[in-house]
């Protein structure tokens, strides 16, 4: 599931003003260096429900546009500015404060606001991240060319540099976020790093329970929290969901019925490549721990009509344990239970069927097993 800070639709607009006048009254003064006259600018929010919705329009006239106040605000809430030219959007913070913004008509997401402290920090959250992105393209130019070149020990240096200014990036948003814990823009940011994988869901809730005063009643806050408490139905030291379903001999299998001392639920497909190449690894560990109470149970999401092609992976592969699946690809119900966007996913069982480790692969797997039995 994406993060809905990063999906917008094209909105309907409600109302036109024209920037005639030249006096400086208005609650959000505009300029759009090199935009034709007549260009309209849209403004939106998102609603309690996180679906768009739109708030009002502005008309260029000169190269500049204007919105005035509609109402007062009780906290700051998010908005996002679109133009006629295009889906590209501009995101920044309003709350009662007079803001200038600068638009850039090439890449409307890299406008600019000021006038408030909740955009100031946005801005060099914005910078910093922007920075960051051309560091990693270089990590990742600089390493493939030595792996290329058979510089092994190089392409390793790189990587821990990588990993490195990767950390100091994240460390320095840390602090950003733990020195604003009242400011909607802490709670922007907690998203972007979790939509953009840097965090993980449990980081992204150490940082979510900072958050102070009505910022928490903001709907990016509370959508937030909600994607959160998604993730932890299915946490380490959480009991794992209950499910079923039907083997390929058509029979109903649920999972209490397949726990043993230490279980695999595995999520993967007869289509997935990684999927594919993991499980020779897997079958070692069956093999290996089995007797001493290691079970699997393997949640296929391959395709509708695709059972011949499920049934024949499991032979193939040596898959000699317990299997369901309901043909349903993505939409299958057990794999959305489960959050799981991307396979192979793996969560690891203890005998109450507690969740104690998730996506063990290669020679992780053989260590949590052999501590475990």
């Amino acid at each position: 599931m994406k993060f809905l800070l990063s999906t917008l639709l094209v909105i309907l607009l409600i109302s036109c003003k024209t920037a005639t006048t030249t006096e400086n009254t208005h609650f959000i003064e505009g300029n759009a260096p090199g935009v034709y006259n007549g260009m309209r600018v849209y403004m939106n929010k998102l609603n309690a429900g996180n679906r768009p919705m739109p708030v009002d329009t502005a008309i260029v006239m000169d190269e500049k546009f204007y919105f005035d106040q509609n109402e007062v605000s009780t906290f700051p809430d998010v908005r996002f500015l679109t133009m006629d030219t295009g889906d590209d959007k501009f995101v920044f913070i309003q709350g009662n404060e007079a803001l200038q913004i600068e638009l850039n008509k090439d890449t409307l997401w890299a406008s600019n606001v000021t006038g408030s402290e909740e955009n100031k920090i946005l801005y060099d959250f914005r910078k910093e991240q922007a920075d960051y992105q051309t560091k990693t393209m270089n990590f990742k130019t600089e390493r493939g060319k030595a792996y290329r070149a058979g510089d092994a020990e190089k392409g390793d240096l790189v990587t821990k540099s990588w990993m490195d200014a990767e950390e100091s990036y994240k460390n320095g948003i840390y602090k950003t976020i733990e020195s604003n814990p009242e400011k909607l823009v802490s709670s922007m940011i907690i998203g972007d790093m979790l939509n953009s994988k840097l965090i993980d869901t449990d980081k992204a809730r150490t940082l979510y329970d900072m958050l102070e005063g009505d910022v928490k009643n903001s709907p990016i806050a509370k959508s937030l929290e909600n994607y959160l408490m998604k993730f932890e139905k299915t946490a380490i030291g959480v009991k794992a969901p209950y499910f079923e379903g039907k083997t390929p001999e058509g029979n109903i299998l649920k999972l209490d019925d397949v726990l043993g001392k230490v279980t695999l639920i595995d999520f993967w497909a007869s289509w997935c490549g990684p999927c594919r190449r993991e499980n020779p690894n897997v079958v070692r560990a069956y093999k290996k721990y089995h007797d001493k109470g290691f079970n699997i149970i393997s949640v296929s999401l391959d395709k509708q009509n695709a059972e011949a092609a499920w049934k024949a992976a499991i032979e193939k592969d040596e898959m000699d344990w317990n299997h369901i699946s309901r043909l349903m690809h993505w939409q299958d119900p057990i794999a959305k239970l489960y959050n799981v966007t991307g396979i192979p996913a793996t969560f690891l069982l203890d005998e109450n069927g507690v969740i104690i480790a998730k996506n063990l692969r290669g020679q992780a797997l053989h260590d949590k097993l052999e501590e475990l039995l």
